[in-house]
């Protein structure tokens, strides 16, 4: 075996074994390994001790080959990290910095220009409208909920309308995919809008809520989807509406967010994310993808970290230093080990208490893979060891009852991973809690109201 093929297989496995992602501190040699630096150049030093080869090659790795080579085996491993650093870097000459567009097509906007004013046909009186053949809807075209359609602005504002559930079918997201696919999957099953057994509120009796059909994506750009929905979006809202998304993939999250905040003002709500992941990714080429989405809206200031609420958090995204930056944006995140130590009951009271001490205002986002797989098969980033439906839309029926709800999106369901669909009935049942604390807010009950005749037989 070569001295040189040693060498690619340490760089190989090293590259394997890294997180790519992870930021890194200086990192300061040790005492005992200071012999065998003392032999590199200048250069060499800083790149080891800036902490920039921990990007390449473990640490534990590092000390191993620092206390094993000899002096020209150990100059030859870290040039070829340096190269190796240098190649990974953004170089204008070789890289594009944005993906090129075809700008002599004939219908550049194709998909994203809703129709303009002068040319809709104004032959019905603007509100909400039935699609539906029969008395009761159960044929016909699939809505949310079998709740009437409504198209234009006018429509919302026309019909008073209190909710206007929407699809927003992208699929452009990482993880297992089937997430566009999910609007429809969620329309086709009558599990939305039923009566809540705690209240015996019907949320369809108390509110006024349409199906507001899909908003249309750009699929080869999620550049160009993201300023679209973002604009539907605050659209929606100033109609005085609230909009409640049905993804697609997570990536959603921003321009749904963002969107609210272009009507009401950024920082003047706060945000409830309940999620496996943190997506705070920080380091990535990319700067718009589900793994972004969190980190976009604090970075920007949409949202506050002391306003940011985070429950279920596990699995690979979540290490030290992303907990560590959490910390640092005053976010208020919520692992599952938290939930293992104190226990479910404990952990959603103190995430209760946190949300009524925060802002009047909410936004509340749900990615399925919160779920357990066992309750969510069918999570496009899906995770082990997460939460009971039962505890997810326990908690989400309280904070839509408790405040002011200017927004709701659930992601990432990928319904041909589930047959069975079981996992449609859960997506349903955890927006239709948040229809249901809407409703009992707006009915002027208690968020945690029981009805008397729910909770007693009153037999002897």
């Amino acid at each position: 075996m070569t001295p040189g093929y040693v060498l690619i297989r340490t760089l190989i496995v090293a590259l394997l074994a890294f997180p790519f992602g992870q930021a890194f501190a200086e990192w300061p040699i040790p005492d005992d390994l200071s012999t065998q630096a003392a032999t590199l150049s200048e250069e060499q030093l800083n790149f080891i001790t800036s902490g920039d080869i921990l990007k390449f090659i473990p640490e534990r790795q590092l000390e191993h080959e620092l206390a094993t080579r000899d002096a020209d085996s150990l100059r030859n491993l870290v040039n070829d990290l340096m190269s190796l650093a240098a190649q990974m870097g953004y170089d204008p000459g070789r890289d594009m910095g944005a993906a090129p567009l075809n700008l002599a097509a004939k219908n550049f906007h194709r998909s994203t220009i809703p129709t303009p004013a002068p040319l809709r046909d104004f032959e019905r009186e603007p509100g909400p409208f039935s699609v539906h053949r029969y008395v009761f809807p159960q044929s016909g075209v699939p809505t949310f909920g079998g709740a009437k359609v409504a198209i234009w602005p006018e429509d919302l504002t026309a019909g008073s309308v209190d909710v206007a559930i929407i699809g927003v079918p992208n699929n452009m997201g990482s993880g297992r995919r089937d997430s566009g696919a999910g609007p429809d999957a969620m329309r086709a099953l009558n599990t939305i809008a039923i009566p809540d057994v705690q209240s015996l509120v019907n949320p369809l009796e108390a509110l006024s809520v349409v199906d507001y059909g899909n908003f249309s994506i750009d699929y080869l750009s999620i550049e160009r989807t993201v300023s679209h929905v973002a604009g539907m979006v605050a659209e929606t809202a100033g109609t005085g509406a609230i909009p409640m998304l049905v993804g697609g993939d997570t990536s959603m999250l921003y321009p749904g967010v963002k969107g609210i905040a272009e009507n009401r003002g950024p920082g003047t709500f706060g945000l409830l994310h309940f999620s496996a992941h943190p997506d705070v990714e920080r380091f990535s080429d990319h700067t718009i993808s589900d793994r972004q989405a969190i980190f976009r809206l604090l970075d920007q200031g949409i949202v506050k970290g002391s306003d940011t609420i985070q429950v279920g958090l596990r699995g690979p995204g979540v290490d030290l230093e992303t907990l560590r930056w959490l910390r640092e944006q005053d976010v208020r995140y919520h692992t599952m080990a938290e939930f293992q130590r104190h226990g479910s009951e404990r952990v959603f009271k103190r995430i209760l208490r946190e949300a009524d001490k925060g802002p009047d205002a909410f936004f509340v986002s749900i990615d399925v893979s919160v779920l357990a797989p066992a309750d969510m098969v069918a999570a496009g980033r899906i995770t082990p060891n997460g939460l009971s439906i039962r505890e997810v839309t326990r908690a989400i029926r309280h904070v839509c009852a408790a405040k002011d709800i200017v927004g709701f999106e659930i992601t990432d369901l990928a319904p041909m991973l589930d047959l069975s669909r079981l996992s449609v009935i859960h997506a349903n049942a955890a927006l239709n809690a948040c229809l249901v604390g809407i409703a009992v807010r707006k009915k002027g009950l208690d968020p945690d109201y029981i009805h008397p005749v729910a909770l007693d037989h009153g037999q002897r």
